[in-house]
């Protein structure tokens, strides 16, 4: 599996900035996990728009999924559809994506998995202001796992239990994070306990840099630490 970080701030995007997006590739297919503004650009750097297998929302918050409503349009004049996986609350908000000719759209449940050439995909909710769905992906040799936008659960660290490499909110360099979003601190305690073998950092303030996630991390990660920096492509 690679994955190309497409975006990788919370909130708005810095000067030159995007949000959280990430393009997962394992053979012939290209996943998209979260389209934030700004990511449909980076995007389009790496494939067509075209190419895109399908689509996995982690939740409905505008600075992850902005960019599809401009995806909407190329769709369109391309005459093509895209299927989308999405959580149905907001109702509004999945109501909306429903609407969206371009899109066929699937909602996320725990209940659901679902296969993509040789890629296996789960889903366990997690705490968060709307509903909000960490995604685990299985090619059958590595297990890699996308926690989406969290604060700390017991639900997330039973969902991180045999994840090879986790794609990690980790919002804040304070020690602790808050209700909504993790700090880059807990993110290395839920990964050291898991037994994460790879962890990458992601969901940054865009007035901090990622390198100083990155210093806090790897003093105290035991395994691997990679920042997610926009356009970097990670081997998972």
């Amino acid at each position: 599996m690679k994955l190309t970080v497409l975006g990788n701030t919370g909130a708005y995007p810095g000067a030159g900035g995007a949000c959280s997006g990430y393009l997962l590739e394992e053979g012939h297919d290209k996943i998209v996990l979260d389209m934030g503004a700004g990511t449909l650009a980076n995007l389009q750097t790496v494939c067509s728009f075209k190419a895109i297998t399908a689509i996995v929302l982690t939740h409905l918050h505008w600075d992850h999924v902005s960019d599809l409503y401009v995806l909407q349009y190329a769709l369109e004049m391309a005459h093509q559809k895209i299927t989308l996986y999405a959580p149905q609350n907001p109702e509004e908000d999945y109501k909306r994506l429903t609407q969206m000719d371009a899109f066929d759209v699937k909602p996320i449940t725990e209940a659901l998995t679902f296969s993509i050439g040789q890629l296996k995909f789960s889903f366990c909710e997690m705490k968060h202001p709307v509903q909000d769905f960490a995604v685990k992906i299985d090619n059958g040799k590595w297990t890699f796992m996308y926690t989406g936008d969290t604060a700390l659960c017991d639900a997330l660290k039973s969902f991180a239990s045999g994840t090879h490499a986790m794609l990690c909110d980790a919002s804040f360099i304070e020690k602790e994070g808050t209700d909504k979003h993790l700090s880059v601190y807990e993110a290395v305690d839920v990964a050291n306990a898991a037994g994460v073998r790879h962890l990458v950092l992601t969901h940054f303030r865009p007035d901090v840099r990622p390198q100083k996630y990155f210093e806090i991390a790897n003093d105290l990660f035991k395994g691997r630490v990679s920042k997610a920096e926009i356009m970097s492509v990670i081997n998972l």
